[in-house]
């Protein structure tokens, strides 16, 4: 069952694989496999080769048309904290630096390679589940729109039918987790609850002299577009926030670029707290924090030279707080939201060209930018995969908190190391006290624990639900962690890493016949050091 790690010349050498077709099923149709792998995200390839490396005959299910998530979605600039905790098939796939479209190319090559059968464009509707064990999964056919967004109401529900012996779930949004019963979180933990020092509500980032209603001074003619109707909560409570999404755009400014369309829904209205921000001079500044109380001031803008190009300031290519029903929201929601961030890129991007009131500057910067031809011309030059830092969070056995992340914990059931400081974006935008606030996200590659340079254990009870909810499943993005620690954990390595794992304990489950919480830890441990995983901190 065993085989040889994957080498670098394996990944060198795989043959160019274009993305997959989805296709339609005949109504009612059945799949089987020993493990079914739901979220073709770069985590969801990793559980998906482990698993077929190891013996199992695997399925693996993308929602989109795309495998690698963000990994070849947009972010091809990779977050990995400290290179020495990133080991095993990651570290082979990452350390070459190659763009978005290789990685799609990759992992395509990948799949094929190891005989997964990738099934696309369908979305899990319904978990049937006998003795807390999934039994199947039926799935809908929902082909995402040529941009990449999810369609509202899916083309035929209960399309296909996915029966296997052990499940991973690899999606952002853990859905296949939600569908099953598992105990889940979203948002923010008071800080109470786990005795997070940075845990609930933070202080505002910034408050803008903007007039946040539609007729100046006057709160019952309602908020000016983009902004919303909440207020700041007391330090340290809980809420159902999420930091915000976006896309990581590429952006071009040659002659070959292709155009930002303008959506059909354009109104200059829209952009009113902008223009008035333009007219009264206002500085749209923001500020991060990498060391304790040390605050540094940060630039706002649309189009961020480089590859991070998102910012934290009310001027950012995202409307923050924009996502907060997304988490745990049916496809329409998600579907509006998706499209809300893409009308905003192209809205602003015309607003910019064309107001007035904009500085020259922006105005000119607008006027010659488009999308980088070559990235994502299947998609008209939008990325195909929003970026969804934090969605659901597992609720398990053992929960990841900040005290892992200032190094006074030491699980002994590692199956992989992350190294990222707390690292989070701002979660809302709402009026205060006359004013536009955006509330938190300041922390940026926050490092707790010198001792250990950051680095810390995700044990094996973080990726498996409670016994008693189910026996079957393992969820290697949607981990057991706080929201504090999910701002660490977030990165597309840790993902892989975990996803990995994931594969093999799938694996060993199904050899040994044993429900995933109590596959044998030594084993795991053996075969993932010989796959040159690292699960240990060198200090």
């Amino acid at each position: 069952m065993h085989s040889a790690g994957i080498s670098r010349r394996d990944f060198a050498t795989l043959s160019a694989v274009g993305t997959l077709a989805g296709c339609s099923f005949p109504q009612n149709s059945k799949r089987t496999a020993d493990v079914c792998v739901y979220g073709g995200t770069a985590s969801g390839v990793m559980a998906a080769v482990a698993a077929a490396r190891e013996g199992c005959q695997v399925i693996l299910i993308e929602p989109s048309r795309w495998l690698g998530g963000m990994t070849g979605g947009g972010l091809s600039h990779i977050d990995w904290g400290r290179p020495e905790a990133v080991g095993g098939s990651t570290r082979t796939i990452l350390s070459d630096g190659i763009n978005d479209l290789e990685y799609r190319t990759l992992f395509a090559g990948l799949v094929k390679e190891h005989g997964i059968s990738v099934i696309y464009e369908h979305r899990v509707s319904t978990v049937h589940s006998k003795e807390v064990a999934i039994r199947s999964i039926e799935l809908d056919f929902a082909p995402p729109d040529r941009t990449g967004c999810p369609i509202p109401v899916a083309v035929r529900e209960n399309a296909l039918q996915v029966f296997a012996t052990i499940f991973i779930d690899c999606s952002y949004e853990g859905d296949l987790m939600a569908k099953a019963g598992v105990s889940y979180t979203y948002g923010r933990e008071a800080a109470s609850q786990y005795g997070e020092s940075l845990g609930g509500v933070q202080p505002n980032m910034a408050v803008y002299d903007i007039d946040p209603y539609v007729r100046p001074g006057d709160p019952r003619s309602g908020l000016l577009p983009l902004l919303q109707d909440r207020q700041m909560e007391p330090l340290g409570a809980a809420d159902k926030l999420t930091m915000g999404y976006g896309f990581r755009w590429k952006f071009s400014d040659g002659a070959d670029r292709l155009p930002i369309a303008v959506p059909e829904n354009y109104d200059p209205r829209t952009f009113e707290l902008y223009r008035r921000a333009f007219q009264n001079n206002v500085k749209l500044e923001g500020r991060q924090m990498s060391k304790l109380g040390v605050y540094k001031k940060t630039k706002g803008w649309i189009y961020a030279p480089g590859t991070g190009n998102l910012a934290r300031s009310l001027l950012a290519p995202a409307v923050y707080g924009s996502n907060a029903g997304y988490p745990d929201g049916d496809w329409a929601t998600r579907s509006r939201i998706w499209k809300f961030h893409q009308d905003f890129m192209g809205g602003m991007t015309h607003f910019l060209r064309t107001d007035p009131t904009v500085p020259m500057v922006l105005k000119k910067e607008a006027a010659s930018i488009g999308f980088m031809p070559g990235i994502f011309d299947d998609s008209d030059g939008w990325p195909h995969q929003m970026y969804v830092r934090e969605a659901r969070r597992m609720v398990s056995e053992y929960v990841v908190t900040q005290k892992d992340l200032e190094g006074t914990t030491d699980p002994s059931d590692s199956v992989g190391l992350a190294s990222y400081g707390v690292d989070d974006w701002p979660y809302a935008m709402f009026p205060f006290d006359g004013k536009v606030a955006l509330n938190s996200g300041m922390f940026s590659m926050l490092y707790l624990d010198e001792v250990h340079r950051g680095i810390y254990k995700i044990p094996y009870r973080s990726i498996t639900p409670l016994k008693t909810e189910c026996r079957n499943l393992l969820v290697p993005v949607c981990v057991s962690a706080s929201h504090i620690a999910m701002t660490s954990i977030r990165m597309e390595p840790v993902w892989m890493i975990l996803g990995e794992s994931a594969g093999v304990a799938a694996a060993l489950a199904l050899r040994d016949g044993v429900a995933v919480q109590d596959v044998n830890y030594k084993t795991l441990r053996a075969r993932s050091a010989e796959l040159g995983q690292r699960l240990e901190r060198l200090i």
